[in-house]
């Protein structure tokens, strides 16, 4: 066992959110034919927090992370904010704008990128996962059977994804009741440790020092007498 009892990120949240990643990921690939995938966390403020799983090149990744999410017609807040929990990459570039043109000559002309189908998958919990398939090279775009089978996929997605993390067990008051020990903040990062996020994304989504969400955790696991993150996660979730 790790002697840091609040570092380690292997616990059963991480595990149970990646290894449904990896599984809706290749199924949906399977289904729609794509020449790569990305599976991700979609925070409150309807970004990406943070990725689960991916077959897709690293730096085409990095390039999206670090320039171009901004202009992604695709991302989160644009299409849950407008209702659409699959939308196609083709179709929101239309009609043109000047965000439109840099994010398709930039970003997909650089990486060979034909066309992506973005599906959104919303839990009992609360929990959004996103999943961007994308096609590149001389492949066609997705077609409308394509986009339909993807509703067809979120569907099921979303009932896997709620047997999984159901709501019952993770929102916050049903949390505070469970483990009235604890403080309002402790409950808020006791959530987000059940499903998965390391100590850095911690501090990222409740905007608070590296030293404090150590700090928080290491409380959390003198109240709960529990001695790992693993041990922690299995405490809300089994």
């Amino acid at each position: 066992m790790s002697n840091d009892r609040s570092g380690s990120d292997h616990d059963v949240g991480t595990h149970v959110l990646s290894e449904f990643a990896e599984t809706f990921g290749h199924s949906a690939q399977k289904i729609i034919h794509s020449t790569g995938w990305v599976v991700y966390v979609v925070g409150p403020e309807l970004r990406i927090k943070h990725f689960l799983a991916s077959e897709a090149k690293a730096a085409e990744m990095a390039d999206y992370e670090r320039h171009y999410a901004r202009l992604d017609p695709l991302a989160p807040a644009n299409c849950i904010l407008n209702g659409r929990l699959v939308a196609c990459l083709r179709e929101a570039l239309v009609p043109v704008s000047p965000e439109h043109m840099e994010y398709r000559s930039a970003f997909m002309g650089r990486h060979h990128i034909v066309d992506a189908l973005e599906i959104f998958l919303r839990s009992d919990s609360g929990i959004i996962i996103g999943c961007s398939l994308v096609r590149h090279g001389d492949l066609q775009g997705f077609s409308a059977g394509e986009i339909r089978q993807a509703e067809g996929l979120r569907s099921l997605g979303e009932f896997a994804l709620s047997r999984l993390l159901p709501g019952s067990l993770l929102k916050v008051d049903t949390l505070a009741g469970r483990f009235p020990a604890l403080t309002p903040r402790e409950v808020a990062l006791l959530q987000l440790v059940a499903v998965g996020l390391s100590n850095k994304q911690l501090s990222d989504e409740l905007n608070i020092a590296l030293a404090t969400v150590k700090s928080h955790l290491l409380s959390i696991f003198r109240k709960l007498d529990v001695r790992s993150r693993a041990e922690l996660a299995a405490r809300v979730l089994l």
